[in-house]
């Protein structure tokens, strides 16, 4: 019976954004919500690159030391990891709440420029089957249709349970 379950394991992928971070705390409960005993959620945050605008800003690049350009890379990774950390309360308050006990996994990768097909990309490496998304700022994110329309092989999930 164990060895059948543990081969009807779901591993779900929640997409979580610094902009949306309400959207995100729903993903993460209904994806909780939904999940079986061995099934493993991934809560997943890819930084958008630091623009080279913000770089271009300063009075003289050429003054800035290693430092600086170290901490302005490392900002966006900084940012993901103490809002996966709202995040995580969320999931425990839930799984309590719950009774539930789910394997999750909190991720911050490299930042990319291309945010919407590395959420897929990340998707296909970890063999996940549902991907759950907030609805963007307002319900207007530009995340949710791109993985809808592009994903193959995934159920989409976008949850939009504090929209009116």
């Amino acid at each position: 019976m164990f060895a059948s379950r543990m081969a009807l394991s779901t591993k779900m992928m929640v997409g979580v954004s610094i902009k949306d971070i309400q959207g995100a705390t729903r993903a993460v409960r209904k994806a909780i919500d939904l999940a079986q005993p061995g099934d493993k959620i991934v809560a997943l945050n890819i930084p958008k690159l630091v623009p080279e605008m913000m770089l271009s800003s300063m009075n003289d690049p050429g003054d800035a030391t290693e430092e600086t350009f170290a901490a302005l890379a490392n900002l966006p990774s900084r940012a993901g990891a103490n809002m996966q950390a709202q995040i995580k309360e969320a999931a425990e308050a839930e799984m309590k709440k719950l009774g539930k006990e789910i394997a999750i996994d909190y991720k911050v990768t490299q930042p990319s420029g291309d945010v919407k097909s590395g959420l897929l990309a990340a998707c296909k490496a970890e063999g996940a089957s549902m991907l759950f998304l907030g609805p963007g700022v307002g319900g207007n994110g530009s995340i949710p249709p791109f993985a809808v329309a592009h994903a193959k092989g995934l159920t989409v999930c976008i949850v939009r349970d504090h929209i009116e």
